[in-house]
């Protein structure tokens, strides 16, 4: 049942053209005036004009955009158009969301804005790449499988509209192969790689400069790229920053809303009409499944953990294997889109933090799978979910790893030296070529997996009463997993344990998904 609440979508960099805002400056003086004085120059003229070639600067196109777009929401209003109940905001333009909800004035949200376009414009590392003709998923498999780990994905912008964000020779490599594949790709006009990792130093700037400002809570729901969720009113600052260097989830934001309200309900203020042409491909491509009543129904959920080193790319070929459910990996502080945050070393702290991102989410019938250290995670999910009287899972599917009552055969590889801790990881099988060849990348992620190899050694056994779920295992046949580690996952449920052998070692589901799609999804399956 639809909240029917009205929406209103403020465009972001981009959206910017030499005669924007005509008809609103003349209608609105004080606030051009008050803008010029925040910017020290004519930003009617920079609009209107453009006599010096400014407006695709990043550091004049973002203040300009932001000023358009306030006025012309402004101007809609004064109109006898509704105020938006759901605001969003494509990466700069989630500014004026956030002013249309009252959380600062419109001086204040400019300053803001001038001060991230200086930071990002200040950055020359890097390029964007837009790939145009396949799906996020599809892309995520793709870096997957090309060792393109130094690319991030900026942009989710439709199902078939995304973006990529990285150094520039990663960026040449993947516009090479991405069109030895026939996919349509243009590189992007940027100097640098917005929403990637490249751009921590300016989310760090700016996470300081953020200091100086008190937020109010917004008064109509504003969904933020970073999380395609709700804003929380205490972690504005926090969200601000975070959202320069993580990926915008457009597509996910939008489907949120629309899960709220209808597309007849929606309306794009600012210049041009990009978010409203990508509102209507994404409506059209969103078809809700239908119970027995008529009504809509979500999906099956499967929520995925990732090994050691993972991040939320780390399933994206599993779920391209099963159309017919919903596949979301729990993305883990301080990697991916989460990469600013502090690494989590216990147990404990990862699980609560994978609750809190399925607690909203467990209104449809879902299940949990993991593998390594993924399947220790979820499995620990479980207890939690139980304890805390939620909904429970439909399964626990786990891999590569032996049940929670032994002890890991890695519990400490956590502790070993930088030589001998990547050679063992190389033996392992779950590094990619590529990343062993750059010490940079190395430093990179070293702290990362070390952080998930702890998590392994910190974990200590508590017996518990058997779960009342199903538990399937997966194990590669050449992993050395003895068989009464395995089996011991038994000890963990009441139904009859389901185990299934496959040629591999370790990281053998990266040669297996289809195989595994195809046990996993009948056993989601809900009538």
């Amino acid at each position: 049942m639809f909240e029917s609440g009205y929406s209103v979508l403020f465009p972001g960099q981009g959206s910017q053209m030499k005669g924007m805002g005509a008809g609103l400056f003349d209608r609105f003086p004080a606030r051009v005036e008050s803008a010029n004085e925040v910017l020290g120059y004519d930003l009617r003229e920079l609009c209107l004009e453009d006599p010096r070639g400014l407006l695709d600067d990043t550091r004049y196109t973002q203040p300009a955009i932001y000023v358009v777009n306030a006025l012309s929401y402004e101007d809609s209003l004064e109109r006898g158009e509704p105020s938006g109940d759901y605001l969003l905001g494509h990466s700069l333009g989630e500014y004026n969301a956030l002013h249309a909800a009252g959380v600062f004035d419109f001086e204040t949200g400019l300053k803001l804005v001038v001060k991230r376009g200086e930071l990002m414009a200040r950055s020359r590392d890097g390029a964007m790449l837009a790939v145009v003709g396949i799906t996020g998923r599809e892309l995520d498999a793709f870096l997957l499988e090309e060792d393109l780990s130094g690319l991030d994905v900026a942009n989710y912008n439709t199902d078939a509209q995304t973006v990529l964000s990285g150094p520039g020779e990663d960026i040449d490599r993947a516009r090479r192969l991405l069109e030895e594949r026939r996919v349509r790709v243009a590189r992007l006009k940027v100097s640098a790689a917005f929403h990637s990792r490249l751009m921590v130093p300016a989310r760090d700037e700016f996470t300081a400069f953020l200091k100086g400002f008190r937020f109010r809570s917004p008064t109509g729901t504003v969904i933020a790229n970073l999380t395609a969720r709700p804003y929380s009113g205490d972690a504005v600052a926090e969200t601000l920053s975070e959202q320069i260097c993580g990926s915008v989830r457009w597509v996910e934001s939008v489907r949120y809303m629309l899960a709220r309200t209808t597309v007849d309900k929606c309306r794009e203020v600012g210049n041009g009409s990009v978010l409203t042409r990508m509102l209507d491909h994404i409506d059209q491509s969103t078809t809700p499944d239908r119970g027995p009543d008529g009504g809509s129904r979500p999906r099956p959920r499967l929520f995925c953990a990732a090994y050691a080193g993972g991040d939320e790319r780390s399933y994206a070929a599993l779920a391209e294997e099963c159309p017919d459910l919903e596949v979301l990996t729990l993305e883990r502080p301080g990697r991916g889109s989460r990469v600013s945050e502090p690494l989590l070393t216990s147990p404990e702290a990862v699980v609560e933090d994978m609750l809190t991102q399925i607690r909203e989410r467990l209104d449809a019938p879902y299940a949990l799978y993991g593998h390594s250290l993924g399947a220790g995670l979820v499995y620990l999910l479980c207890r939690r979910l139980r304890e805390e009287g939620l909904p429970a899972p439909l399964h626990l599917f786990v891999s590569g790893a032996s049940g929670p009552s032994v002890r890991s055969r890695e519990y400490l590889t956590w502790t070993l030296e930088s030589d001998a801790f990547w050679e063992h990881l190389r033996r392992l099988g779950g590094v990619p070529a590529e990343l062993l060849k750059y010490e940079d990348m190395k430093a990179f992620y070293e702290p990362i997996l070390r952080a998930d190899f702890t998590i392994l050694g910190s974990y200590e056994h508590r017996s518990h009463e058997p779960m009342d779920l199903p538990v399937t295992v997966f194990v590669g046949e050449d992993e050395d997993l003895p068989n009464a580690d395995v089996d011991a996952w038994q000890r963990e449920t009441q139904k009859p344990l389901e185990t299934h052998v496959f040629p591999g070692g370790h990281f053998f589901i990266r040669s297996h998904w289809a195989d595994l799609a195809r046990i996993i999804a009948p056993r989601m399956s809900v009538t």
